[in-house]
């Protein structure tokens, strides 16, 4: 379209019109050669900013008339208002300290050089696997060079004593009162430390169930349950009690420990509830929900502990509730005991230097890249003295605790780590499951003592395999023993049927699509099976979905009966444990508010 009048001109002039005017003045022609005039929309513009003007108000209308500016406005306030209405984070459990300062000031950083006080020559000479060879020696008189330095003013720093594996200590039993001390002036408040006393060692042992442990079974060959149909009486209660669980109760939302959960355990109390949970740094916490014997505290019945340095893999209680077992990745394994009120160190792997020698666990430790996966206690044993370890190596161990101690075997299962580890209610036959991408069984009768434990034995068969095409998460035997549940990252829940009577590579009886990719950020996903409800099998496990959402599915055929959600979810599910008061407490992990939420169902 013509801009200018010369343009215009010449285009009125081919169509016929006249324009003799503008010919014969040469100044009008330089003076319109300067100007620009804007067409749009059938109008002439004197400037490009009305032009623009009009083009804006153009597109107005025409969004106004599709009506996306009425549905962008209504979107914009149902957001608003969703936020205005949207719980955050729990406030409830444990809380920093932001108003707490040290109780000495540090003096302020100097030099050495610049204060002129000699070095004490010592050196970093190597660095492998990140370990550092020290060479030099300290100079003479070294007493003297730190008092010449602190006379200078320069900053004189005491090096805190490292133990092996980093782990919190030398292996030397921890009060309740150091536990409570250990995680630090950020989250020990004034009185915490004495409402963790007097809950373990008043509370605590209230809850423990003094009568003899019930009876093992010892079968000798492996068990096969006949399926019995369900009456829809039964089928009907089950739905019934699934029903009725909530989560929008925000006394049953706590953060229990401030780093991402890995373990969660319930006490086996049928009168209390009391959940403990095991963090990324080390810290064990015990949370009372019911809050019985609590007191005027400000703890909300939660209370904190640090028996270890790194990942808490794993926690679980004994039979009776009078002992608390908490595994790490440093490769220790605590024992909480009611009646000694101490976290002492049952066992623990160490490489083969000889200031070791004579510990249970010499020799085990094979390096870098090495930790203890995986531990639960071998419910064979009627005192709860002996404990399965998986480790980073592929390799299963057996720790015998009574007596003196020993290791009944030290089998290599696998080239890589084996993530989980699970008995069959018979006694003889133990599944893994890792990163080979599949979940074997194996016949414990066939494993051998090991002539030097420190040495993995080899060559053993697996009974059954099954393969699950990517890395497997977890795999773990019903109650019953009928059903096996793995956790693959090929995004399924695999269950398999009475696996542990067959041989060869099985295939799996039912699979069910899970989103199980949890990303970098979040502890993996372990489908758990609430441990008292035989007749009626139960799956937990969390769920990518959005709202937050726990999932919970029939045991025997796979289906979904419920996905619970509410206020009290603001973070992925990734572990759970139950108890038989309530169907499952589970473990949050998701949001970097709130890291190590722990949630409880309410009560059926």
């Amino acid at each position: 379209m013509p801009s200018t009048r010369r343009q215009r001109a010449a285009a009125v002039g081919k169509t016929g019109g006249d324009a003799s005017e503008s010919d014969g003045d040469p100044s009008s022609d330089e003076e319109e050669d300067g100007e620009t005039e804007h067409y749009f929309n059938g109008v002439y513009y004197e400037t490009y900013e009305l032009m623009v003007q009009a083009k804006r108000e153009r597109n107005r209308q025409r969004l106004e008339d599709s009506g996306l500016l009425q549905a962008s406005r209504a979107f914009r306030d149902d957001v608003e208002a969703s936020r205005a209405t949207k719980k955050g984070a729990t406030k409830r459990g444990i809380k920093t300290d932001k108003k707490r300062k040290a109780a000495q000031p540090l003096p302020r950083r100097k030099s050495s050089r610049i204060a002129g006080v000699q070095s004490d020559g010592m050196y970093v000479e190597d660095e492998r696997a990140g370990r550092f060879t020290i060479a030099g020696s300290p100079s003479a008189g070294g007493s003297a060079t730190a008092a010449a330095a602190a006379a200078a003013g320069a900053l004189v720093e005491v090096e805190k004593e490292r133990f092996f594996n980093d782990r919190i200590n030398d292996g030397s039993d921890i009060s309740v009162k150091q536990a409570a001390e250990y995680p630090g002036n950020k989250w020990v408040k004034e009185g915490t430390v004495e409402a963790a006393e007097k809950f373990m060692g008043e509370f605590l042992p209230s809850l423990s169930d003094d009568k003899a442990a019930a009876s093992i079974a010892k079968s000798p060959k492996s068990v096969t349950l006949k399926a019995s149909p369900k009456s829809s009486k039964s089928i009907s209660s089950l739905s019934d009690r699934i029903g009725a669980l909530s989560v929008d109760d925000e006394n049953c939302v706590s953060k229990v420990v401030p780093d991402r959960i890995y373990s969660v355990a319930c006490h086996p109390s049928p009168s209390s509830l009391l959940v403990c949970a095991g963090d990324k740094q080390g810290h064990v916490g015990l949370w009372n929900v019911d809050q019985i014997g609590e007191g005027s505290n400000d703890t909300d019945g939660v209370h904190l502990f640090k028996p270890h340095n790194r990942v808490v893999s794993h926690l679980e209680w004994n039979r009776t509730g009078t002992s608390l077992v908490s595994a790490s990745y440093d490769g220790s394994v605590r024992l909480f005991d009611i009646q000694t009120q101490k976290f002492e160190e049952i066992f623990a792997t160490y490489d083969d230097d000889a200031s070791f020698k004579g510990k249970l666990g010499f020799g085990l430790d094979r390096g870098y890249g090495y930790w203890t996966q995986y531990a639960c206690m071998d419910s064979r044993s009627a005192d709860d003295r002996c404990l399965f370890l998986s480790t980073s190596k592929g390799s299963v161990i057996h720790v015998d605790l009574r007596s003196k101690g020993k290791i009944t075997f030290h089998q290599e299962l696998s080239e890589k780590k084996i993530n989980s580890i699970s008995l069959h209610p018979d006694g003889n036959v133990l599944a893994t499951a890792g990163l080979d991408c599949t979940v074997k069984l194996w016949d414990l009768r066939k494993f051998k003592t090991p002539k030097v434990a420190h040495k993995p034995t080899t060559g053993c068969k697996p009974l059954a395999t099954q393969q699950a095409g990517r890395s497997v998460n977890s795999a773990f035997f019903s109650p019953s023993g009928k059903t096996i549940v793995s956790t693959t990252m090929n995004n399924y829940l695999d269950l398999t049927d009475d696996m542990h009577t067959q041989s060869g590579t099985i295939k799996a009886t039912k699979k069910v699509r899970h989103d199980n990719h949890t990303g970098r950020w979040l502890s993996t996903f372990m489908a758990q099976w609430h441990p008292t409800m035989t007749s009626q099998e139960l799956i937990v496990v969390g769920s990518m979905r959005k709202p937050r959402t726990v999932e919970l599915f029939d045991g025997s055929d796979g289906k979904l009966l419920r996905g619970l959600n509410g206020d009290g979810l603001t973070a992925v599910e990734v572990d759970a444990a139950s108890t038989p008061r309530r169907i499952a407490s589970l473990s949050s992990a998701a949001t970097p508010v709130d890291v190590s939420q722990l949630l409880v169902e309410t009560s059926l």
